[in-house]
C-alpha cells in the first residue's frame, strides 16, 4: 500500500527549518521561523496519531507501548550520552546542566524547570517530546471510548489541560499546559477530513500549502511572533501546510523523492542529535564567521543524524519492537509502515 509521501517530506521540511534556527542562534540568531518546524511536528503527530489507532493500534495497551518503544530508547541513549559529556566539560553545551535529578525527570518525560529555572530537560530539543507524552496519554485514555467519539475526547482533554495552565499560570502554564497542545487537535482535525474524504482537490491542496507558507512568512518578514499566540501564528498555518499536502496527495499523488523520504525517515534522529553536533563544530570552528560555521553546522547536523538514524535509532527500535511482539500477537513495525494502511482505517 502506498506511504504518506507528503508527511515524510513535511517531516523533512520542519526538522531542516529547526536545525537552521539553531544553527542561526549560536550566531546572532535570524532564522526564528525555522522553529515553527516543531509546530509542524505536532500538527503531523495528531494526524499519525489519528491514523494508526484506525488501522492496528486502536487498545491503550499496544499504543503506549509502540509509542515508548518508538521515542524512548534513542531519547535515553542521546540523553545519558549527553549527560556523560556535560558532565566531563561542562562547556560543551552551557545550558546543560546534568544534576541527578533534572537527568531522572528528563528520562521520564516530565515536565520541570532545569537548575537554572528553565523549562527544558536535559536535552534541551526535548521539551517537545514532553507535549508529546501528555498528547499521547490524552489519546491511550480516549481509547477507552467508541472510534467516534476517540477525537471529542482527546480535544476536549487538550482543551482542559490549557485551560488548567492558563488559569493556574506559570509554571504549569510554561511546563506544558498551554495552547501549543491545540495542534495536536488540529492534526486530529485534518486526518478526519482526510478519512472522511472533505479535504479538497489538487489544486486547492497547493493553495493550502502557499496559504501557509506565506502566513509562516510574513509574520517572520515583519517579525511579529509571541508564545501566547504561537498556536495561531505558527500553529494555524502548519495545519494549511499539512491539510495541503494530504490534498495533493490524495488528488493524484507525489514524486518519490529519495533524499526527502531518507530525511523524514531520520527526522527523529537528526532532532535530538543535532544540537550536540553543532556544539562539536562549535568548539572545533569557531562561530566568528557565518559563511563557514552555518554550513558547516548544518551538514554536521545532517550527517550525524543519518548515521544515528542507521545505525542506532533503527537497532534501538527493532530491538524494543522485538520484545514487544511476545506482548501480543502483532509484529512490530514502525509508526511509517503502520501508516501505510491509513486509506483502509476505520
Amino acid at each position: 500500500m502506498k506511504p504518506l509521501l507528503s508527511i515524510q517530506y513535511l517531516r523533512a521540511a520542519a526538522v531542516l527549518g529547526v536545525v537552521a534556527f539553531h544553527a542561526f542562534q549560536w550566531r546572532t540568531g535570524g532564522f526564528n521561523v525555522g522553529r515553527s518546524g516543531v509546530d509542524v511536528f505536532f500538527v503531523i503527530s495528531g494526524v499519525i496519531m489519528w491514523r494508526v489507532t484506525g488501522a492496528r493500534e486502536g487498545r491503550p495497551g499496544p499504543f503506549l507501548w509502540r509509542r515508548i518503544t518508538r521515542v524512548a530508547p534513542l531519547y535515553w541513549v542521546v540523553t545519558l550520552a549527553l549527560a556523560g559529556v556535560a558532565a566531563l566539560w561542562p562547556a560543551f553545551l552551557p545550558n546543560v546542566h546534568p544534576g541527578p535529578g533534572h537527568l531522572l525527570l528528563s528520562l521520564a518525560f516530565i515536565p520541570h524547570l532545569d537548575p537554572v529555572g528553565l523549562p527544558f530537560p536535559l536535552l534541551p530539543p526535548g521539551w517537545t517530546l514532553d507535549y508529546e507524552a501528555m498528547f499521547y496519554l490524552a489519546f491511550a485514555a480516549a481509547l477507552f471510548a467508541p472510534r467516534r467519539r476517540q477525537a471529542w475526547i482527546v480535544c476536549a482533554a487538550l482543551f482542559l489541560i490549557v485551560a488548567a495552565g492558563l488559569i493556574l499560570d506559570d509554571p504549569v502554564y510554561i511546563l506544558g499546559a498551554n495552547p501549543l497542545l491545540w495542534e495536536f487537535a488540529a492534526g486530529l482535525a485534518v486526518a478526519n477530513l482526510a478519512e472522511m474524504g472533505a479535504l479538497p482537490g489538487r489544486r486547492a491542496g497547493w493553495a493550502l500549502i502557499a496559504a501557509g507558507l506565506a502566513a509562516l512568512a510574513v509574520p517572520a518578514l515583519l517579525k511579529l511572533f509571541s508564545e501566547l499566540s504561537r498556536p495561531f501564528i505558527w500553529g494555524v498555518p502548519a495545519a494549511l501546510i499539512v491539510a495541503g499536502a494530504l490534498a495533493v496527495e490524495e488528488s493524484g499523488g507525489v514524486p518519490k523523492l529519495a533524499a526527502m523520504t531518507l530525511m523524514g525517515d531520520a527526522s527523529y534522529a537528526l532532532y535530538l542529535v543535532h544540537l550536540p553536533a553543532q556544539a562539536l563544530v562549535a568548539h572545533t570552528l569557531g562561530t566568528a564567521n557565518g559563511w563557514l560555521f552555518i554550513p558547516a553546522a548544518f551538514a554536521a547536523s545532517i550527517g550525524t543524524g543519518l548515521a544515528c538514524h542507521r545505525w542506532v535509532e533503527k537497532p534501538l527500535i527493532a530491538g524494543a519492537r522485538s520484545a514487544a511482539s511476545r506482548w501480543g500477537p502483532q509484529r512490530p513495525q514502525t509508526v511509517a509502515s503502520a501508516l501505510r494502511g491509513w486509506k483502509n482505517s476505520a
